[in-house]
């Protein structure tokens, strides 16, 4: 039996799959489950920016289908390497073509929106005629792609215009990078600026102080303030007096 405390962790595959379907009735998700099969695989083409398909209609005719959405602005990657270095978790599940919640956030707060889209940034198209928007076409090809994020996270990353093994390359440089402070106590890395839980919020931005603590536009003076201050901290706090009960004479 699962403790309270602990919460199941949704894949990208379901997550994109929530997104698309939010507020589509069972009966046209059915029928686009029964169009699935339609879909030309070898002609699903997936690159930064769009999603593009063929699916076989009735009668031999041939649908184009698409799903698009902008790319990631990279005006403050470096920015982002440069704090990404401080994540070893991170960078271990990157580097097996894995996507963690926690990077998705991690880019919400330096780049300013997330690696994960809303439902609302993504657009769509299809050639066939059907009135109901999106119709059945479009949300197979929203199923398949929720299916090939639970084989390949990583292709999340292709859609939103970012280069993983360039990423990593850069992460991994062997050069030291001497203007960082250090981590405070040693440890191997940020451990709470980019929390994995479901509830975590995405919309808060790192604030100005602690983003330039981050890539090391601090002055070497307090930097080394703050390290007197926290290896001048006393290893336990003093405990507070006790008093013991008054008790009553005994008569």
């Amino acid at each position: 039996m699962n403790n309270a405390g602990e919460r199941k962790v949704v894949s990208l595959g379901e997550r994109w799959r929530r997104e698309a379907t939010r507020d589509i009735d069972d009966q046209r998700l059915a029928a686009a489950l029964e169009a699935l099969p339609n879909i030309r695989k070898p002609m699903v083409r997936i690159r930064a920016g769009g999603i593009n398909a063929e699916m076989e209609g009735a009668m031999g005719s041939i649908h184009e289908v698409s799903l698009q959405i902008r790319t990631l602005p990279m005006k403050d990657w470096p920015t982002l390497i440069r704090v990404l270095r401080r994540s070893k978790s991170i960078i271990e599940a990157l580097s097996q073509a894995r996507v963690p919640r926690s990077f998705d956030r991690l880019v919400a707060r330096i780049i300013g929106e997330p690696l994960f889209p809303d439902a609302r940034s993504v657009t769509y198209g299809c050639s066939c005629d059907l009135q109901e928007s999106p119709c059945r076409h479009v949300l197979a090809l929203h199923e398949l792609f929720a299916r090939r994020l639970d084989e390949k996270p990583w292709e999340l990353l292709m859609l939103r215009g970012v280069d993983l093994h360039d990423t990593l390359t850069k992460v991994k440089q062997t050069e030291p990078d001497a203007d960082l402070p250090p981590l405070a106590y040693d440890v191997p890395e940020e451990p709470v600026l980019y929390p994995d839980a479901e509830d975590a919020d995405l919309d808060q931005s790192l604030g100005t102080p602690a983003l330039r603590w981050l890539v090391g536009d601090v002055s070497p003076r307090a930097i080394d303030a703050a390290l007197r201050a926290l290896k001048d901290l006393p290893a336990e706090l003093p405990s507070e007096p006790t008093t013991e009960p008054e008790t009553a004479p005994v008569s």
